[in-house]
């Protein structure tokens, strides 16, 4: 600590005639004097050294995170220290798209998953289909067959292979959410963050004013991604107005709900859109929608704005390329039990 700064500190403590007032006006002097020390301006030449030193492992040693979908990869990378919103209506798919990434980015990628919207319990077995191909409506209902049963007891293998960490705190509180962040990247190298989803996190701060309340979540969560690191990926309610608009109801910036913050806090923002949801069962092209969900790069601080295709496969547990979901197929519980039966 600056000398000039522990000298003013020992004379507080040492004063016994000022009031609590003098005294707190004090401290709050010195912290703001020790954050501007702290945030002090970089010369531009030496942020140009900086960068120059890096730029041979630039989207190496984990800068660039791979998210397993390679039209999306190429098109729009991800990177380390950014804070990316996925936002959609109900129904759109957003815990079904980020399960799908973060099951992704595992397999090479320390991950972070914080659900805020389902238990623990329900996201495993929701992953547990994704990895299987078994629909979730099976899994829940535990009619399952021998074979079934089996091909689930194989994905253990698979999940716990993967460097995947889930919580599903019971408090929705930003603060834990903090300190569970820093002890995961402290104590497993955590490099990616998923929190589904960003509405539902409280703070201490303006809780009788949703919209500052939201304001101030999102500036941390932008704060989060810089200060450990970590690519942080949150999903994002959007506001009704889609509904209520004319149109093909492609969501725009503006319905980001509770929050214009969100906007100018991320450094990327998609919104998920289906169009057979809305009734349009073809595209502009006559292509059909179904299963088809629209990824609309709506900003991005380091590239073009981009529309990405994907789809769901049959049993609505993993994400696909458009091509593979022309050839879609299903488990079919009665040519599984044929197979079973047939020596090989």
């Amino acid at each position: 600590m600056h000398t000039s700064i522990q000298h003013r500190l020992r004379k507080i403590i040492e004063d016994q005639n000022k009031d609590d007032q003098h005294i707190l006006a004090e401290l709050n002097a010195i912290v703001r004097e020790i954050e501007f020390r702290e945030n002090s301006s970089l010369p531009a030449k030496k942020a140009i050294d900086i960068f120059s030193s890096h730029i041979s492992d630039f989207g190496v040693a984990g800068e660039i995170i791979e998210t397993g979908m390679e039209d999306f990869d190429q098109r729009v990378p991800l990177f380390q220290g950014e804070y990316v919103v996925f936002g959609g209506r109900p129904a759109m798919g957003k815990t079904h798209l980020l399960m799908n990434l973060a099951l992704n980015i595992s397999t090479k990628t320390p991950v972070l998953y914080c659900s805020f919207d389902l238990s623990e319990g329900l996201l495993v077995k929701r992953m547990v289909a994704a990895l299987s191909g078994i629909s979730l409506n099976q899994i829940m209902s535990g009619s399952l067959n021998r074979l079934e049963l089996e091909l689930i007891d194989s994905v253990k293998n698979e999940f716990q292979s993967r460097k995947l960490w889930i919580s599903d705190q019971p408090t929705k509180s930003l603060q834990v959410l903090r300190e569970r962040c820093k002890k995961h990247v402290e104590e497993d190298g955590v490099k990616v963050v998923f929190i589904d989803y960003i509405q539902l996190i409280s703070s201490d701060r303006y809780r009788h004013n949703r919209e500052m309340e939201m304001s101030y979540v999102s500036r941390e969560l932008k704060n989060v991604a810089r200060e450990f690191n970590v690519l942080l990926i949150a999903s994002s309610q959007l506001s009704r107005m889609v509904e209520t608009r004319g149109g093909d109801k492609r969501p725009i910036l503006s319905d980001l709900r509770e929050s214009g913050s969100i906007e100018q806090d991320a450094d990327k923002v998609f919104f998920l859109y289906r169009p057979e949801y809305y009734g349009f069962m073809q595209d502009e092209d006559g292509n059909t929608t179904d299963g088809i969900t629209e990824l609309i790069l709506a900003k991005n601080r380091s590239g073009s704005l981009e529309r990405i295709q994907y789809a769901r496969d049959a049993n609505y547990t993993r994400i696909i390329s458009v091509n593979d979901h022309l050839e879609r197929f299903s488990i079919n519980r009665e040519r599984l039990e044929e197979l079973g039966d047939t020596p090989f």
